[in-house]
C-alpha cells in the first residue's frame, strides 16, 4: 500500500514536472505556427490523459485496493505491444511523407530532433488510445 502511494505521487511528480516544461516553452516561443502549436498542443493532451489516470488510481489507492490488478497488467500488456506495432507504420509513414508534416509545421524540412520527436509523440498518443480501447473493451482473450 506504502508502495503505491509513493509511485502515484512519482508519477504526478512527473507529469507536473512534463506540464512545466510545456509551459516554459510556450512562454519562451516567439512564432506561433502550427508547428509550435503541436508541439504544445499534443503533450498538453498527454498531460490530460495523465491526469485522467492520476486521479482514477489515486480512488483506488484511497479505498485501500491495489494501484495494479492482473486485468491492468493485462490492458497495459495489450497497448503497449499494439502501440509498438503500430508505431513502426507512423514512423515509416513520417519518413515517406516527410515534406507534407514539414509543409504543415510551416517548415521547409522536418530536422532529426522534430522527426523523433513526432515518432515519440506519436507513440504515446497511440498507447493512451490503445489502452483506453482495450480498457472499455472487456474481455481480453
Amino acid at each position: 500500500m506504502k508502495k503505491d502511494k509513493f509511485r502515484l505521487i512519482a508519477i504526478a511528480v512527473l507529469t507536473a514536472t512534463v506540464l512545466a516544461s510545456i509551459i516554459l516553452y510556450a512562454f519562451k516561443s516567439k512564432e506561433w505556427n502550427t508547428g509550435n502549436l503541436l508541439s504544445i498542443g499534443i503533450p498538453l493532451l498527454i498531460i490530460v490523459f495523465m491526469a485522467f489516470l492520476i486521479l482514477k488510481r489515486y480512488k483506488d489507492v484511497k479505498q485501500g485496493m491495489p494501484m495494479e490488478d492482473e486485468m491492468s497488467k493485462t490492458i497495459k500488456t495489450k497497448a503497449a505491444a499494439m502501440s509498438f506495432y503500430v508505431t513502426l507504420y507512423w514512423l515509416l509513414a513520417i519518413s515517406w511523407f516527410e515534406d507534407f508534416f514539414a509543409r504543415i509545421a510551416g517548415l521547409e524540412q522536418l530536422t532529426v530532433s522534430q522527426t523523433v520527436g513526432g515518432g515519440i509523440v506519436g507513440m504515446a498518443v497511440l498507447f493512451f488510445a490503445f489502452w483506453i480501447y482495450y480498457s472499455r473493451k472487456g474481455k481480453l482473450v
